[in-house]
């Protein structure tokens, strides 16, 4: 695991191995608001994170991503935000404070509901410089290019499939560049075409876990 690398000026990103389902996932550091979003743990983190300035916030773009936020807790005393549709995963330590969607999470970050591979499910928007978009289960990327995920983690596939298309396109309204994704690498400039391609010719992933 390296240090961080910028997606656009005031955004970080890393990646680590996810140990249960055996992939890299990506997160996201934005160290002027000192606020991690869907933080991957590595053995590393804690000092890296302390030397951009430490954390104050942790915001979670569902509720299956509380991933490596116990140990930033635990090192910086920092709140976790999570959707309040999905707080019935959480229970005991860390505690986790809920979100609305519309709300302003943390300094220049406002959620919105995408809610289609499950009810908590949403975005991210990051009102930092050109903006980034940071999206959770429902797009990922996949050989190369934004992609569904497996109908195999779809409760009912074509729903939503249909469902998450019509977010995308309300998502589209606001302003940004970047896309940071939590399944995949971040796109760090012309994001809102990919998302505007994909939305016109939908790709599926091809993995099983």
């Amino acid at each position: 695991m390296s240090g961080f690398n910028e997606v656009i000026d005031g955004v970080l990103h890393w990646r680590a191995r996810h140990a249960r389902i055996g992939q890299d996932v990506h997160s996201y550091y934005l160290p002027f608001q000192r606020v991690v979003i869907d933080p991957i743990g590595h053995a590393d983190l804690v000092k890296q994170l302390a030397e951009q300035g430490g954390v104050e916030h942790v915001v979670l773009t569902n509720r299956h991503h509380l991933r490596g936020s116990e140990e930033l807790v635990e090192a910086f005393r920092c709140t976790v935000h999570a959707p309040e549709s999905g707080m019935h995963e959480f229970s005991g330590e860390p505690p986790v404070k809920p979100y609305a969607w519309g709300d302003e999470v943390a300094p220049g970050i406002t959620a919105h509901e995408v809610g289609a591979i499950c009810p908590d499910d949403g975005a991210l928007h990051v009102r930092i410089g050109p903006g980034a978009l940071a999206l959770a289960d429902g797009v990922i990327a996949w050989d190369g290019q934004l992609a569904f995920v497996p109908d195999a983690l779809m409760d009912d596939p074509e729903t939503v499939k249909r469902e998450q298309l019509a977010a995308i396109e309300r998502l589209l309204e606001l302003d940004f560049e970047a896309v940071l994704l939590a399944h995949g690498e971040p796109i760090r400039s012309g994001g809102k075409a990919a998302l505007e391609r994909f939305l016109a010719e939908p790709a599926q992933a091809d993995f099983d876990l």
